[in-house]
Formats: structure tokens, C-alpha cells, sequence
């Protein structure tokens, strides 16, 4: 399920009363798309550049508003991920993290020392 927002049901098929509701880019409401995982999965949250941001088992703990959602096994392999910003989810697979030029160049822009800035 991809890029949930926000938004507003008809009144008549609201499930909890002044509740907020996500629905994905296929017009999915979270509420309702909880119950196509199974229990004994990886649920994970992913953003726009494909980072993962959360990882459970539980669904019903998850909030992605702004993001994505992906179901996978249960593996040694993809419980090697964690949410340091390190991992993504790509093609399916959940791979280390490969940053872009520009995010290299930002990183290394602020390890750099300012000037007139004691660092000890």
C-alpha cells in the first residue's frame, strides 16, 4: 500500500466516531487494509525516498501518513534492518541505504567546522 494521506470518509462510513483516517494512492483506508496482513510478517513503513522509518509486527501500530506500507517475511535477512535511516526498501527487498550525491555532499557539509566555533 502506497502514500497514505489523509482524508475525510462520508459520515456513513466512518468506523470510529472523530477519528483521523489515511487512505492510500489506490484509495485503500487504513483502517480496512489492516486486516489483509498477516500475523506473522514484517510490516514495515517506508518514506518518498524509500527509507524505512518503522518496523513491526503489529499493523495496528503503524500510522503512515506520508508513507508507505510493505508486508514481508519474517527473515534473518530483513530483521538486519533498523530505523537509523540506514535501510531502504527497494524492488521489494529491504537493502542498505545508497545516498544520493546530494545527501553525501550535505553530510559532509555538516561535519565540516564552522568558523569561530570552539570544538574543544
Amino acid at each position: 500500500m502506497k502514500n497514505f494521506i489523509p482524508y475525510a470518509p462520508e459520515p456513513d462510513d466512518t468506523l470510529f466516531a472523530d477519528a483521523a483516517y489515511l487512505k492510500s494512492e489506490d484509495g485503500q483506508d487504513w483502517y480496512g487494509g489492516q486486516q489483509l496482513f498477516s500475523a506473522d510478517t514484517l510490516k514495515i513503513t517506508y518514506d518518498d525516498n524509500d527509507v524505512i522509518t518503522c518496523i513491526t509486527r503489529d499493523v495496528s501500530g503503524l500510522w503512515p501518513a506520508g508513507q508507505s506500507v510493505a508486508e514481508l517475511p519474517d527473515t534473518d535477512e530483513n530483521r538486519r534492518a533498523d530505523i537509523s535511516c540506514c535501510w531502504q526498501f527497494k524492488d521489494g527487498k529491504v537493502v542498505q541505504r545508497v545516498y544520493s550525491p546530494e545527501e553525501l555532499r550535505r553530510q559532509a557539509e555538516s561535519k565540516i567546522e564552522r568558523p569561530g566555533v570552539d570544538t574543544g
